[in-house]
């Protein structure tokens, strides 16, 4: 006997049922199912197809190819509670965050007002300053004046 045909059997026997019922829930004709049994006729593509549909716990490696564990590997869950609790106290950063950002760019705003009026108030400083010069220089000229009649 094939060794396909010994691992469709390995399925009945390992889920426990009997050729009529195993025959029944793979939808196939008892003389088939003995057929496969006896090594007459090798299991199909259509039959393997319905062992995995059937039975998704069966590892198709396994079934096909002889490869491997007769039943899928479970999926390991990972642990990720480190991980959900480190992103949990990340996120309790962000409204924090958020809220700093947000003064800052107020504050940034403000300052760039204040940078665009200091920049309109040059002019008028420049031209103070040449008047306070000028006072100046009219100042010091009224006290020479001054100090040239008290000689």
């Amino acid at each position: 006997m094939d060794e396909l045909n010994k691992r469709v059997l390995s399925v009945m026997i390992q889920k426990n049922l009997s050729k009529s019922s195993f025959a029944q829930i793979l939808e196939i004709s008892l003389p088939v199912l003995t057929h496969i049994g006896s090594g007459r006729n090798k299991p199909g593509l259509e039959l393997i197809q319905k062992i995995l549909d059937k039975f998704p716990d069966i590892s198709p490696d396994w079934l096909i190819l002889g490869t491997g564990a007769m039943y899928r590997e479970e999926k390991k869950n990972a642990d990720l509670s480190i991980e959900l609790k480190n992103l949990q106290e990340i996120a309790l950063k962000i409204p924090d965050l958020a809220k700093n950002a947000a003064q800052i760019e107020e504050y940034h705003a403000i300052l760039l007002r204040e940078i665009l009026y200091l920049k309109e108030l040059a002019p008028y400083l420049s031209a103070v300053q040449n008047n306070s010069r000028a006072l100046r220089s009219e100042i010091e000229k009224e006290i020479f004046s001054i100090e040239s009649k008290l000689k």
